[in-house]
């Protein structure tokens, strides 16, 4: 004769659904917080991509070229032409742009 096993099988399926939930419940947590991760990671690269362009303007400004800024986002900058440093010291360069200049290199290289 068989014995009845259902009431254990019961609370079997009770504890794996309890673990199921807590599992679910720290995935969802992990999730969150990666997310967050993300968006912050995301802000701040496209405050790099900001300041990056702006140095790109400053520089063609510079230079005396003229480039829709659809152009900036999407294709790489030309070689340097002759007379680039004649032209960048004829022009003071805001220290503010500067300053996050050096932190963007700094924060390249950190990235390895």
């Amino acid at each position: 004769m068989m014995r009845d096993i259902r009431g254990e099988l019961r609370e079997r399926a009770k504890l794996l659904k309890e673990q199921i939930g807590a599992t679910q419940s720290q995935f969802d947590k992990v999730m969150e917080q990666l997310k967050l991760e993300h968006q912050v990671e995301l802000e701040d690269l496209k405050s790099d991509l900001d300041a990056v362009q702006m140095v790109i303007k400053t520089e063609d400004r510079l230079l005396g070229i003229v480039r829709p800024s659809a152009e900036l986002q999407s294709e790489p900058m030309p070689p340097q032409q002759p007379g680039w440093q004649e032209a960048q010291s004829q022009q003071p360069t805001s220290s503010a742009m500067m300053s996050k200049v050096s932190e963007l290199s700094a924060r390249m290289e950190a990235m390895g």
